[in-house]
């Protein structure tokens, strides 16, 4: 087997699969409503929010992978989900992308995915008013 230089590091692979897909399109609604809100309101502070929530939730993502890989204090799903629902949606769908975390267990992405699912629809009712 051939040696890697010293420091070197093997990229990773990032997959796109149908679940990055669909996370993907699930995108367009709230960029949608937010260009509208602006476009009414001139205020940033919808994508303010959602930007600081889906900050802290990719951030809290990358610490529960780190602490999953090092087998330290984990965070519990419960607050992963809670992040979620507060508006920090994207950047769950993000991390897990970026970190390859909690893409495989179904008990953890049914919850997660009908948390997007609401998301779209309070932003699909936003949009009809």
């Amino acid at each position: 087997m051939k040696r890697q230089p010293s420091g070197y590091r093997r990229q990773r692979r990032r997959p796109i699969t149908a679940a990055t897909l669909v996370g993907a399109a699930s995108w367009v609604l709230p960029v949608l409503v937010h260009l509208r809100i602006y476009n009414w309101t001139a205020s940033v502070i919808p994508v303010l929010y959602t930007s600081a929530v889906s900050t802290v939730t990719f951030l809290v993502y990358g610490y529960d992978k780190r602490q999953a890989v090092n087998r330290g204090w984990r965070v519990k799903e419960r607050w992963l989900h809670i992040l979620g629902l507060l508006g920090g949606w994207p950047g769950a769908m993000l991390a897990q992308h970026y970190f390859q975390h909690k893409t495989q267990k179904k008990s953890f992405l049914i919850p997660f995915w009908g948390i997007v699912l609401v998301w779209q629809f309070v932003l699909w009712a936003s949009w009809k008013r």
